[in-house]
């Protein structure tokens, strides 16, 4: 009798344990979906260590072949991992690779482009006017969650090269299992001795083959998990999202055989990580249940790959346009691109701003002529270039700018801005420097149809004679200047083409001179009052007249026996065109 009273009580104690569970993941599903409400339309605050921020890439970079992408420079140059990172509000690992990955692709062919563009918006917009919806949908996503430690593009890609072995070995390990602890009961001590044998047997062949698929399982437990939150996104069903509901449906139909007994590799959604999981660990390192179902899984994998992959970018796609809605959500004033089919180069704004700034100054500018810009150091010149580089970017990815309106040709992204010496491969600013605009110049002979460049790398795809938006911070700045005039305005020169749009800054003004039949001046200006300097950071046009320089070094403190000497210097070059000596 006392045996049944404990049976009870453990089997009362279990019935608590799993409405426990339960109720507590009932209240965290209360909890998160008020934290996505507050944290919508805000900046991302998530975290990532270098591994896992760096695996995020490994989607973009699996699948780019051949295509136009925004190369290292030009991302480095627009801190695109800091705007990623502060726009990524995607609840899955499948979205922030997406979005990643369409960040770094601009769409440029075109109508095809256009509309692609167009359904991007339109998807970012319904979400964003749909609260309930669209909370549903992030928690599918967040339930699909991360891998954290590997990209499940990488092992898709490697799906080849991973031995196979059959069944037999585990069957085995299961008999002698069950054998061994069936002996306890006709001969406890033989039957001890074979338990001992057989968790040692099963054990050491168990570590031996996970540790040869570890990946690999984690992987494919993260598509059971994909396959099975799926479901979700069904539910509800959603006329203005119907097409992608249809694939999704069409989709874990034929991986429906991935969750078959998915117990075997994995927990039910709401136990895991809780205290029930422990025996199902142990129970599946001795009987090898998840061993055996990854050798099922693999041959599903096998031969569903095109869906799985299929399945990954609708499930990417609209995680990602939700992330584009919280964007759009978090912006003072945005507006959707128009692009422009004319000959040239084309580039037109009304009070755009960069969006990461708490406190912009707006810009408006229309231009088909190269723009010069000059003003002193901190006056705005860098950040100018960056805003209008980067909503050209985001006109052409996320199909969202930040501004009053914007109009633009489409075309390719490039610049040369933020390079720096690198000691350890032996390189100067100046080599880094020329080789930096080398890849503009390939690129703008290439908007021209000629046989270098983007043009020739896009012969095969149809979009030879792509334009080029080009952006040049303080051109030549690693050699002395009368070099650094002579070939920067030539170089300029260069990029000053009907099908390539060139925003260049610089403290040269004769520049300015030289360049002014191919380029539009516009200038940041300061003011001095009271010993102080202050910037208003707006846009003007014409080129900057004030020489405030040599003033700095006064406010910062110099001698002013050094600052008049200074000036003093600085109005006799320009008297006489020539230095004198000191």
């Amino acid at each position: 009798m006392n045996v049944y009273y404990l049976l009870g009580a453990a089997l009362l104690l279990l019935l608590v344990l799993i409405f426990k569970a339960i109720a507590d993941q009932e209240v965290r599903d209360r909890e998160f979906a008020e934290s996505l409400k507050k944290s919508y339309g805000k900046a991302s605050e998530r975290s990532y260590d270098p591994i896992e921020f760096e695996l995020i890439s490994h989607y973009f970079r699996n699948k780019v072949q051949g295509q136009y992408v925004i190369d290292d420079i030009t991302w480095n140059d627009l801190d695109m991992d800091n705007f990623f990172l502060a726009i990524n509000t995607a609840q899955s690992q499948l979205g922030e690779e997406y979005l990643y990955d369409l960040l770094r692709r601009p769409l440029l062919s075109g109508d095809e482009s256009e509309r692609t563009l167009k359904e991007r918006g339109r998807v970012a917009a319904f979400f964003g006017e749909n609260e309930e919806i669209r909370l549903l949908f992030q928690k599918a996503f967040h339930e699909m969650g991360r891998t954290k430690k590997y990209s499940l593009s990488d092992y898709l890609l490697l799906i080849n090269e991973v031995k196979r072995e059959g069944n037999m070995l585990h069957i085995f390990c299961i008999a002698f299992g069950l054998f061994a602890i069936s002996m306890i009961f006709y001969s406890p001590p033989l039957g001890f001795v074979l338990i001992l044998l057989a968790t040692a047997f099963n054990i050491g062949s168990y570590f031996k083959r996970k540790g040869e698929i570890a990946p690999y399982i984690s992987c494919f437990i993260y598509l059971i998990r994909l396959v099975r939150e799926s479901a979700p996104l069904l539910k509800t069903g959603v006329p203005e999202l119907s097409v992608y509901q249809e694939l999704i449906l069409g989709y874990i139909r034929r991986l429906k055989p991935l969750c078959s007994n998915a117990w075997l590799v994995m927990s039910g959604r709401r136990l895991t990580g809780s205290l029930l999981e422990l025996p199902m660990d142990y129970l599946r390192i001795f009987f090898h249940l998840d061993l055996i179902k990854f050798n099922n899984m693999l041959s599903v994998i096998e031969k569903e790959k095109k869906s799985i992959e299929g399945l990954i970018d609708t499930i990417g796609l609209l995680d990602s346009m939700i992330a584009v809605s919280s964007f759009r959500a978090s912006l003072s004033e945005w507006c959707e691109p128009e692009f422009l089919k004319q000959q040239g180069a084309y580039f037109e704004a009304e009070r755009l701003f960069h969006p990461l700034l708490k406190e912009p100054v707006p810009y408006s500018i229309k231009t088909g002529r190269g723009v010069l810009v000059t003003g002193s150091n901190a006056s705005g010149k860098s950040t100018f270039l960056k805003s209008i580089a980067l909503s050209a970017l985001l006109a052409e990815t996320v199909y969202t700018v930040s501004a009053a309106s914007c109009a633009l040709t489409m075309a390719a992204v490039y610049s040369s801005m933020s390079l720096r010496d690198d000691i350890l491969v032996g390189k100067s600013y100046y080599m880094a420097e020329i080789k930096a605009l080398k890849r503009i110049m390939d690129a703008v002979k290439g908007a021209g149809g000629q046989s270098s460049g983007i043009g020739a790398d896009h012969k095969e795809d149809g979009r030879e004679g792509i334009k080029v938006f080009c952006f040049v911070d303080e051109v030549l700045k690693g050699t002395n200047t009368v070099e650094r005039i002579a070939a920067g305005s030539q170089l300029l020169k260069s990029l000053s083409r009907p099908e390539a749009l060139c925003f260049a800054a610089t403290h040269d003004i004769e520049l300015t001179h030289i360049l002014e039949e191919h380029y539009v001046n516009y200038h940041f200006d300061e003011t001095i009052a009271d010993g102080r300097i202050s910037f208003s950071y707006e846009l003007l046009p014409g080129r900057a007249q004030s020489r405030d320089a040599i003033f700095l070094l006064s406010v910062m403190g110099y001698d002013k026996e050094i600052t008049d000497a200074a000036f003093a210097q600085s109005d006799a070059f320009l008297s006489t065109g020539q230095w004198g000596k000191i």
